[in-house]
């Protein structure tokens, strides 16, 4: 009876404690740890939505059960379980004959990735496939090999996360009626769409890049030797990536000694970010009746367009035709018969999206200004607990042995974005920068609050009203009184699970700003903008004075907390 009373008075203690400091939530409920730590750390400070949101999953026993595996180095045998109860983004397991397709099936509304090597059936549509999801891999490398018939990925994996969707040697050496990529990855997070060697020695009547990306997060979109010594009488890229965030496209050696009789890119990349589009040796030794590039990267930024070598050697019977091409481009050795460069206009970089760097001077009440895409486009991850953050390798040293626990191959696509993280984390501080990758919501909180105490304030842009469009500026707030402050900045890097990069930099303004519509000047939005006003250590070559204009140390330079990412500011006393 003793006992039974001593528990009973345990369990009524834990659940005050609960609703105390965890709203309610069970005291072995996923994120009930958080809440209590942020109570104590952060006493005053409100946690944003977005960023419990982000906190793992992970209840107490789940977090008891993986810290185990870790301790006893075992987490690799696990790997799988642990990336789905902790929300990561990981690699697909060595791919097994239950995910090994080879027969003819419906994949309307598909969603698992699968791989598809040697299949080969006739009129497949891949309508709806992959719609909101999260796809580490789809593998279609050597797909369709001496095929004909319909290949139709309508809406293939909108709104999805995509590490990597593997074409290459797709439809080597057949023979495809058409080939039809409408509205593929639209709204997606992409880190590498591989069509490498695509359609090489192929008869392909017509291959379709139809709104291909639009709006889409993409690192890199390999063309790589794709239609080598093919016959295509029609490629067309119609509105390819429109308004879209590429690392790069690569082109090189596209269609080198090929047969096609129509090239066309209409309105290719308009309005996307993209900083560098690489044509290298297209087109070389081919025989190509026509290449249109009409209204190519028309208002587009585009920090490099490179055409070294292009068409060289080839037989262009009608030219090439650059109608209202785009600026900063670089056409080295270009074949010297046949081309039109009408209204082609050879400037130097605006430096990056428009409104995305702007002077303080901006941020009154009554200005107009242009709004860039503040969405967060980063693939979908939560953060580890932090009692498991710091139990797990997180160097360029531990990387090999990160990357085995994951099952992530060397020389991926995933291992180098690891990487690039990792030394991001590493590079050492500038002059009078504090910073700090961190890997869980209580890492960030430590952090921010070694730099500026437990009195803070955490502040976001309100939702992503307004991106790409002319705003007019509302009543506008400056933190601290409008002086000169301290705060700590976090920025999202890639990872397979979610990492913060977070730092304090010196001579700052951070403002809020109401943001209205410039037709009805309804209030849309509440934007979050930091000003640096100390530049001094700044690269020369970097956008913001492309951009505005002037040089490191001459200017402030001011930018909006772009959504999901977050600062912290001292409240005064």
């Amino acid at each position: 009876m003793e006992c039974r009373a001593i528990l009973l008075g345990l369990v009524v203690c834990a659940l005050a404690i609960t609703t105390c400091e965890g709203g309610g939530a069970q005291p072995f409920a996923a994120k009930a740890s958080l809440l209590r730590f942020w109570r104590r750390t952060l006493p005053t400070a409100r946690l944003p939505p977005f960023l419990l949101d982000k906190a793992s999953p992970l209840d107490a026993t789940s977090v008891a059960l993986f810290s185990g595996y870790m301790k006893n180095h075992t987490l690799s045998d696990h790997i799988a379980s642990f990336c789905t109860a902790a929300d990561l983004l990981c690699t697909r397991k060595t791919v097994d004959e239950q995910k090994v397709v080879s027969s003819p099936s419906d994949f309307e509304s598909y969603t698992t990735d699968k791989d598809f090597k040697k299949y080969n059936a006739d009129d497949n549509a891949f309508k709806n496939y992959s719609d909101n999801s999260n796809v580490v891999k789809d593998d279609f490398k050597g797909y369709g090999p001496k095929s004909s018939g319909i290949q139709n990925f309508q809406n293939y994996a909108p709104d999805s996360n995509v590490v990597d969707e593997g074409f290459a040697n797709y439809a080597t050496d057949s023979s495809s009626a058409i080939q039809e990529f409408t509205s593929y990855s639209d709204h997606a997070n992409v880190i590498k769409n591989d069509f490498a060697t695509y359609g090489k020695d192929a008869n392909g009547i017509l291959p379709q890049f139809t709104s291909y990306a639009n709006n889409s997060n993409i690192i890199t979109n390999d063309f790589k030797a794709y239609d080598q010594g093919g016959n295509s009488p029609l490629k067309q890229f119609k509105s390819y990536a429109d308004n879209g965030n590429l690392a790069r496209n690569d082109f090189q050696n596209y269609a080198a000694g090929a047969n096609g009789a129509f090239e066309q890119f209409t309105s290719y990349a308009a309005g996307a970010n993209v900083p560098q589009n690489v044509f290298k040796a297209y087109g070389k030794d081919g025989n190509d009746a026509s290449l249109f590039f009409t209204n190519y990267g028309k208002n587009d930024n585009s920090a490099s367009n490179e055409f070294a070598g292009y068409n060289e050697g080839s037989n262009a019977a009608s030219g090439a035709d650059f109608a209202s091409y785009a600026k900063n481009s670089t056409f080295k050795t270009y074949a010297n018969t046949g081309p039109t460069f009408s209204d082609y206009t050879n400037t130097t970089s605006t430096g990056g999206e428009a409104g995305k760097f702007f002077r303080e001077n901006l941020l009154v009440q009554g200005k107009t200004l242009p709004m860039p895409d503040i969405k967060d486009y980063m693939p979908k991850r939560s953060f580890l607990p932090g009692s498991l953050a710091k139990n797990l390798p997180f160097s360029t040293q531990t990387l090999p042995e990160l990357m085995k626990t994951f099952h992530i191959p060397e020389n991926s696509t995933m291992s180098s974005i690891m990487e690039r993280t990792l030394r991001d984390c590493e590079r050492p501080a500038v002059k009078d920068e504090i910073k700090k990758c961190v890997r869980s919501v209580e890492g960030m909180a430590e952090f921010a609050v070694s730099v500026l105490g437990s009195k803070v304030e955490i502040l976001t842009t309100e939702s992503t009203a307004g991106s790409r469009s002319q705003v007019s500026v509302g009543a506008v707030t400056g933190k601290d009184g409008g002086k000169i402050t301290r705060s700590v900045s976090c920025h999202q890097s890639l990872f397979p699970f979610l990492v913060y990069y977070c730092h304090a930099v010196p001579k700052v303004k951070v403002y809020q700003a109401e943001l209205l519509s410039m037709e009805e000047k309804k209030k849309i939005n509440n934007g979050v903008a930091i000003c640096h006003l100390d530049t001094t250590q700044w690269s020369t070559n970097h956008a913001a004075f492309m951009a505005l204009g002037h040089e490191p140390g001459k200017i402030e330079v001011c930018h909006w907390i772009f959504e999901n990412d977050l600062i912290w500011v001292p409240i005064s006393a």
